[in-house]
């Protein structure tokens, strides 16, 4: 009989502050699963973010949360600059304006190739959450909160 510590998937912690629709906020940790493709954190929280699960656990405290994917608007990524991935990336100035009017502005990150650089390609790449970047903060924004999407003039 196999012991239960041999049938354990192998996770990676990750401290995030989950942005929920209707304002609240819960910091914790979610569980990043081992995937042989995922080498960056960025593909790491994507592969989490984009599988086809309705709840995930978070850890704020001794009893974990589960929260529903389809309330999240954002999640912060805690401790990003270690990531060299978010730089490699093509960076589009913008603000976003949630359904509720809240606004965020940063850079969209994107790893799209030269000649899908415009702003419509970045915003509708395949997936449900954008990556932006502002003030050093890392986060994944979720497609179904946002109302529209202001690029800077240059």
């Amino acid at each position: 009989m196999a012991d239960q510590r041999e049938l354990v998937v192998p996770k990676e912690k990750q401290l995030v502050t989950v942005y929920l629709l209707g304002g609240d906020t819960i910091e914790g940790n979610i569980f990043l699963e081992y995937n042989p493709d995922a080498r960056t954190l960025h593909q790491k929280m994507m592969a989490f973010l984009e599988n086809k699960n309705a709840f995930f656990p978070l850890s704020s405290g001794h009893t974990p949360e589960f929260i529903s994917m389809s309330a999240v608007r954002m999640v912060e990524v805690h401790n990003p600059e270690d990531e060299a991935a978010f730089n490699i990336m093509h960076v589009e100035l913008v603000t976003v304006i949630f359904r509720d009017g809240a606004q965020v502005s940063g850079d969209l990150l994107a790893d799209v190739p030269d000649q899908r650089r415009r702003l419509s390609d970045c915003l509708n790449l395949t997936g449900r959450f954008l990556c932006t970047r502002a003030y050093g903060k890392v986060c994944y924004i979720s497609k179904q909160a946002i109302l529209k999407v202001i690029t800077a003039a240059k």
